[in-house]
C-alpha cells in the first residue's frame, strides 16, 4: 500500500506547483484596489497549494525510500521541497486576509523560485540530469547510439555493441540519473555488481528473457523491446564472462551469434535498422539459445513435403512451418530441423497420435496448431516445457490432463474437442496459469446491428 502511495508523487506534485504560481500570481495583482475582489480567490488557491504541497512532501518521502534514485540528488530535492512547504504555508498564515505587504512581497519571490528549483530537480531524477539540454534530435530512440559497426570482428564487444544496446534500451531507467532496482548499468564496476541481489550482468539477460506479461521483464512491455539481435548480442557477451576489453574475435562465436554480429555490422540489429524485427510480443517467447541453422538440403526436405518453411526473423536460425491444407505427403522430413522448430500448424491435415511422438522431437516448440486433425492423446507432447499455445480444437481429443505440468503453457484452445465440459471447473483448476478456451461464444445483439434501407424518396 506504501509502495503504491509513493508512487502517485509524480502526479500529485504537479497540482502545487500550478496552483501555488497561479496563487501568487493573483496575490500580487490583488495588491491593486481594482482587483481587490480577487484576494479571496488568490487566498483560497494558495491554501488548496499548501494542502498538495504537504501530500506531495509525504508521498515524495515514501517514494525515495524505494532507492530507484541517486541519494545526493533525492536528498536535495527532498529538502527543497519540504522548504517550499513550510515557506508557502508561513504565506498563507501572513496573507490570509490580508493584503501583501513588503516583507510577503520578498518571501513569495523565494517561494516562485523553489518552486522552478525543485521541479527542476524533479525533473533530473525522472528524466535524467542532462534532460534540459537534450533536444528532440537527441532524446530517445530517434537518435540511438546503436550505429553500424563496419569491422564488428575487430570492434571491443562492450563499447561497440554490449553498451549501445544498454544505453538505447536500459540507461533510461538504470543509470547515475535513477537507479531502479539498485540496478545501475552505465558504469562497469555497479554492471557488474548487479541489482539488489548483486547477481550481476547474468541477472539482465535473465530478465529480458522472462515472459512479456512478467513484471520482471526488461523492459516493460510498454517500452521499445529488444531486437533479437540485440538479446543474443548480451547473452553471448554474459556468457563469455562480460569481459570489458576485449575484441570480438577474440570471444567464443557459434553460428547464432554470427548472425547476430552480422546484423550489428549491418546496422540492422536495431529497432530501426529494418530486417530485424523487434523483440516483442510476435517473438517474445521465442527461445535464443545458440542453435546451428538447418541445412539447406534439410529444409529443401521439408518444402519438397509441402511444408512452408519460413524464419520467425531475418537471420534468425528458428523456423516457423506450416502446412497448407492438404499438401502434407509426409511428416518424416521433419527430423531434419527438429531443433529449429519453434510454431508448427498442422490443421485440416490427417495427423494422427503417430505423429506427435515425432512432433515431440521439436524441443523448442512454443506453437503448435493440431486443430481439426484425427488426434486423440496428447500424453507424447507432455516433454515440450517451452510450449506456449496449443490448439486442439475439433479434435477427438477427452484428456489433456498430461499437459498441466508444462510450466510455459498460457493458450490452450479445445472447442469442439471431446473434452467433457462439466469437468471445465477441474480443468482451471488443474491449469491455473493457462487460458483454456472452450469457444461457442454468443454475442448480444444491438440496436444498431440491424440496418433499416429504404426507398429512395421521388
Amino acid at each position: 500500500m506504501l509502495t503504491f502511495f509513493g508512487h502517485l508523487h509524480p502526479v500529485l506534485v504537479h497540482l502545487p506547483i500550478g496552483l501555488l504560481l497561479v496563487a501568487l500570481l493573483l496575490e500580487w495583482l490583488a495588491v491593486a484596489p481594482a482587483r481587490a475582489s480577487w484576494k479571496p480567490a488568490a487566498d483560497l488557491t494558495l491554501g488548496l497549494g499548501v494542502f498538495f504541497a504537504a501530500i506531495s512532501c509525504v508521498t515524495g518521502l515514501v517514494l525515495s525510500s524505494s532507492g530507484d534514485y541517486p541519494s545526493g540528488l533525492v536528498s536535495t530535492h527532498q529538502w527543497m521541497g519540504i522548504s517550499l512547504f513550510v515557506v508557502s504555508l508561513l504565506l498563507f498564515l501572513v496573507l490570509r486576509g490580508r493584503p501583501m505587504g513588503p516583507v510577503a512581497a520578498v518571501v513569495s519571490v523565494i517561494a516562485v523560485l523553489l518552486v522552478f528549483f525543485t521541479g527542476h530537480l524533479g525533473g533530473s531524477l525522472t528524466h535524467g540530469t542532462d534532460y534540459l539540454s537534450l533536444s528532440a534530435a537527441d532524446e530517445g530512440p530517434s537518435a540511438p547510439l546503436l550505429r553500424p559497426v563496419p569491422a564488428v570482428q575487430d570492434a571491443v564487444a562492450y563499447t561497440s555493441l554490449v553498451q549501445p544496446v544498454l544505453h538505447d534500451n536500459c540507461y533510461r531507467c538504470h543509470s547515475g540519473s535513477r537507479v531502479k532496482g539498485g540496478l545501475r548499468l552505465d558504469d562497469p564496476s555497479a554492471l557488474l555488481k548487479g541489482g539488489k541481489d548483486g547477481s550481476g550482468p547474468s541477472l539482465i539477460v535473465k530478465r529480458i528473457l522472462l515472459p512479456l506479461d512478467d513484471e520482471h521483464h526488461m523492459a516493460p512491455k510498454d517500452k521499445p523491446q529488444l531486437t533479437s539481435s540485440e538479446v543474443a548480442v548480451l547473452r553471448w557477451w554474459v556468457s563469455a564472462g562480460a569481459p570489458f576489453d576485449k575484441k570480438v574475435r577474440d570471444l567464443p562465436q557459434d553460428s547464432g551469434v554470427a548472425h547476430a554480429l552480422l546484423a550489428f555490422q549491418q546496422g540492422t540489429a536495431g529497432p530501426t535498422g529494418g530486417s530485424d524485427g523487434p523483440f516483442t510480443v510476435a517473438d517474445s517467447d521465442m527461445p535464443l539459445a545458440p542453435v546451428a541453422p538447418a541445412s539447406v538440403a534439410a529444409i529443401a526436405r521439408l518444402e519438397a513435403a509441402g511444408a512452408l518453411v519460413l524464419p520467425i526473423a531475418s537471420g534468425s536460425p528458428y523456423l516457423d512451418v506450416r502446412f497448407p491444407n492438404d499438401t502434407l505427403s509426409s511428416l518424416d522430413a521433419l527430423s531434419g530441423v527438429a531443433d529449429n522448430v519453434v510454431s508448427l500448424k498442422l490443421s485440416d491435415l490427417p495427423v494422427g497420435d503417430s505423429a506427435l511422438a515425432l512432433i515431440a522431437r521439436c524441443h523448442g516448440l512454443v506453437r503448435l496448431w493440431l486443430d481439426h486433425t484425427h488426434v486423440r492423446s496428447v500424453g507424447a507432447l507432455a516433454s515440450l516445457t517451452k510450449l506456449r499455445y496449443l490448439n486442439l480444437s475439433s479434435t477427438a481429443v477427452s484428456d489433456v490432463t498430461p499437459l498441466a505440468g508444462l510450466p510455459s503453457l498460457r493458450e490452450l484452445f479445445l472447442y469442439g474437442s471431446a473434452v467433457d465440459k462439466s469437468r471445465w471447473a477441474a480443468l482451471k483448476a488443474q491449469f491455473p496459469h493457462t487460458l483454456l478456451d472452450s469457444g461457442g461464444y454468443t454475442v448480444s445483439s444491438l440496436p444498431t446491428d440491424t440496418a433499416i434501407v429504404r426507398a429512395p424518396k421521388r
